[in-house]
């Protein structure tokens, strides 16, 4: 039986074992390591304060995430296959190491997540139809 997600290094090994993925995905990976050039030693740590505050409850988190999504979309359109992938990586990297509650709620906070910023990019290409 695998142990749930319960402490910093379950986030860690999450957060470290899903960007090795990312990085490497045909279709996302160029996202992070061209459109974002993403700076992973300040990346990596800063996600896992991410979900140390989501899943955890830490509050150790600073930022606007919906922010940085926005920006990103202006250099590169992220459309839902972009998002239904991350959400495949993540749940996979979930179930590969975890199970139980903090786990479940990890994939549940992911598909609300990939669901609000896309209603966001919907509604920044809207507004930017009107404009």
């Amino acid at each position: 039986m695998k142990k749930d997600i319960s402490n910093t290094e379950d986030i860690t090994l999450l957060v470290h074992n899903f960007y090795d993925l990312v990085i490497k995905d045909d279709l996302i990976g160029t996202f992070f390591t061209v459109v974002a050039d993403v700076n992973w030693v300040d990346h990596l740590p800063h996600m896992i304060q991410f979900w140390e505050t989501v899943l955890l409850g830490k509050a150790s988190f600073e930022g606007w995430p919906m922010r940085t999504h926005l920006m990103l979309n202006k250099k590169a359109k992220m459309k839902p296959e972009h998002f239904d992938r991350w959400i495949l990586l993540w749940n996979g990297i979930i179930d590969e190491n975890f199970e139980g509650e903090i786990a479940t709620e990890a994939k549940s906070r992911a598909k609300i997540m990939r669901d609000l910023i896309l209603f966001k990019i919907e509604q920044q290409a809207n507004r930017n139809i009107i404009q």
